[in-house]
């Protein structure tokens, strides 16, 4: 995740920023998914892919982010540096193998994709996120 807004709008709640850390996960880098406008990470050894580790998210909201990045996505642990320390955070991995691959697969860029896409994608998070939570609120045992 490398969008606060998104996250907010997804989660319904600003996430305190006390509990949002930039990270550096080493040995990944960020590439377009498939014809996506989105990311994935795939390994890419002496390359680092940045973005951010959110911290204090309960149980709802993880299942409500697994259920937003569905299918094509899979948690998983990844080594992450923050700041000078090492640490394991869960990070979302492709599920399936893209349908390009190597060395010569582009870059994904974040101020690119914030420029052509995140008003955009903020505004379906908001919708998908209220869609999201009220099925997961419907499905979850009181």
């Amino acid at each position: 995740m490398c969008e606060r807004r998104l996250l907010t709008a997804l989660l319904g709640r600003a996430v305190p920023p006390a509990s949002i850390h930039a990270g550096v996960a080493p040995g990944f880098r960020a590439v377009p998914f498939d014809d996506r406008p989105w990311p994935v990470l795939v390994r890419a050894p002496g390359r680092a892919a940045e973005g951010l580790v959110i911290l204090g998210l309960s149980p709802f909201e993880r299942d409500l982010l697994d259920a937003w990045e569905g299918a094509d996505y899979r948690p998983a642990p990844l080594p992450v540096m923050i700041g000078e320390e090492l640490h394991e955070a869960e990070a979302y991995l492709p599920s399936h193998p893209l349908r390009a691959t190597g060395p010569d697969l582009p870059d994904w860029h974040f101020a690119v994709w914030a420029e052509q896409h995140a008003e955009r994608a903020i505004a379906a998070a908001r919708h998908e996120g209220e869609t999201l939570r009220a099925k997961l609120i419907a499905l979850r045992p009181h």
